[in-house]
This record gives C-alpha cells, structure tokens and sequence, in this order.
C-alpha cells in the first residue's frame, strides 16, 4: 500500500525483466541485438535512478546532458547493462577510501567527425562516467577489458569486458583516461549509421 514501496517493486519487476532479456539475447546464437530508436537520456535516467539508489551515504550522483543529442538505435538492454557495469564501478572506487566530496557525474555530448576503432564517423555520442576516485592502477591499465581483471580483491573482472562486448555489438566502443583524482570513462555510439 505504500506508495515508495510500490515504486520499489516495479523497479525490481523491471529489472527482472531487463536482466532475462539481456540473457536471452547474450546467450542464443549469434543474436543480433533487438535494436531500436530511443532517446539515450531515457536509459540514462534508468541507470541513475539504480545508481542513486544504490551508492552508499556521500557519494553524489550528477548528471550533465546535452538535450541536442539525437535518438539512437540500439537495443536499450545491451547499452542500460554497460552503462550499469561502468557507474558501479566508478561508484565502488568512490566508496573505497579517503575521498573528500566523491562524486560521479553522468554526462552526454554529441562528438562530431570522431574515430571508432578504425573506423571515422560523422557523429557520434559520447555517454561519459566521470569520477574523482583513486584512478585504475597502472598495472591492469593494458588489460582492463579483459575478462578476469579486475582493481578490486572481490571483484570478479567481468564487468568492464561485458561492457565492451555489448557496446562493440553496436559499431561502438568504450575508452577511458585516468589518473589519481578524475577517471572517465566513455562509450562512443556512432549516430550516422543509425
């Protein structure tokens, strides 16, 4: 009857249903993913809702968009899972220390006459998960999307290589730059073959 809880449970309805969804479609052979046109801000409010919700007391959540980018299509699954596995991160480097004021910002911009791999595109959206955390540590920097890598002694290092299959599924691609005080890292979806 309480109308939190009850935003709570469709929350985890919906969740439910997006992670059975994403199996499905990892696991069955060759499956394309089921794209279609959506506003990259509606997923990306999903996702900052659960990160919210998730972080621990002091560690801030931001957002910065740009309101000019265009829709996208991808399968909003795949892209909501790498943008989860991407803010969790962040948000565990946050809660791992002596950070003053840790903060993660969200921000979106639209990245015009940009490289993907090896490939130039007129436009491309750049979904950022910027931090102010200790940084990737220099000895796993070369191998962070590999599968089993991982910064953390609990971590399982698949997060981060999940990531970065599901956003290759798109003609995409997810860089980051770090250094002790700002880590960022960036998915680059190419908007002009959409």
């Amino acid at each position: 009857l309480d109308p939190a809880l009850r935003e709570y449970t469709r929350v985890i309805i919906s969740e439910a249903d997006r992670l059975t969804n994403l199996l499905d479609s990892m696991l069955g052979p060759g499956r394309a993913p089921a794209k279609q046109l959506i506003n990259v801000h509606e997923i990306l409010e999903r996702v900052y809702h659960l990160l919210r919700s998730e972080a621990p007391e002091g560690v801030t959540v931001d957002r910065d968009y740009d309101p000019s980018l265009p829709p996208l299509t991808v399968d909003p699954n795949h892209i909501i899972q790498a943008m989860l596995n991407l803010g969790r991160n962040a948000i565990q480097a946050l809660s791992g220390g002596n950070i003053p004021s840790p903060r993660l910002v969200l921000r979106t911009r639209a990245v015009c006459n940009a490289s993907v791999g090896a490939k130039r595109h007129r436009l491309v959206a750049s979904i950022q998960f910027e931090d102010n955390g200790p940084g990737v540590l220099s000895e796993i920097r070369d191998t962070i999307f590999y599968p089993l890598v991982s910064g953390r002694a609990d971590g399982t290092g698949l997060g981060l290589g999940i990531a970065q299959d599901l956003v290759s599924r798109h003609g995409g691609l997810i860089e980051f730059d770090s250094a002790p005080g700002r880590t960022i890292f960036v998915i680059f979806l190419p908007m002009d073959s959409q």
